[in-house]
């Protein structure tokens, strides 16, 4: 009986100190180099990835809520207290205010997904002529353009207008609302629309802004 008391106290000492199932464990620190930059600037920042656990942490790819967001990451399997930097860069070409843009990390951690948000404040350049421009093009589009693709009012709003313009065109009347969407705004940096949004998208913008 002894023995057996014995070998039961031997095997849950091993079994606490030295877990039966080993896993990779990630452990992440998000370092921003600015909160506050001007739009158009580059905004850059670096996230730490190290693996905690004890066991080959694998990390089999990196997404982003914002085509804008690119990243290098030099390694992609880590071993027990390895770590390796996850760069990014966010184009902030078009943007003005406060935004959010969400980094995933995929890995073999059993708690994976990671999700890391990255919040600044894009400042305005009044910026001019092709730097503004941009925005109608690839990766910058897909914000700024695509998501606004046969939608009108409140719809058209929300998909296209809202990240950058939650309340700064509120105060002009729809004279003034409609020569800001069609032909820009230079202070603020902000293209004109005419050449992507039909005149009735327009004139249900103004709508909808003057209704709120």
């Amino acid at each position: 009986m002894k023995k057996n008391k014995a070998l039961l106290l031997y095997i849950f000492f091993i079994t606490f100190n030295h877990p039966l199932i080993a896993n990779p464990r990630m452990d992440v620190q998000k370092k921003l180099e600015k909160l506050k930059i001007v739009s158009g600037v580059e905004l850059k920042g670096e996230i730490l990835l190290k693996n905690t656990g004890d066991e080959l942490l694998k990390i089999y790819g990196v997404s982003s809520s914002c085509g804008c967001t690119t990243y290098r990451l030099e390694k992609r399997k880590l071993e027990p207290d390895e770590e390796v930097k996850l760069n990014f860069v966010i184009d902030t070409r078009g943007e003005l205010g406060w935004f959010e843009k969400e980094i995933t990390i995929h890995t073999n951690d059993p708690d994976s997904p990671f999700e890391e948000i990255v919040k600044y404040h894009a400042l305005s350049n009044e910026m001019i002529g092709a730097e503004a421009m941009a925005i109608f093009s690839p990766p910058c589009s897909g914000c700024h353009l695509d998501k606004g693709i046969g939608l009108k009012g409140g719809e058209l709003y929300q998909g296209l207008c809202e990240a950058c313009h939650r309340d700064s065109y509120f105060e002009l009347d729809a004279a003034a609302l409609t020569n800001v969407i069609s032909h820009g705004r230079i202070i603020t940096g902000m293209p004109g629309y005419s050449n992507h949004l039909s005149p009735k998208q327009i004139q249900s913008l103004v709508e909808y802004l003057e209704n709120e």
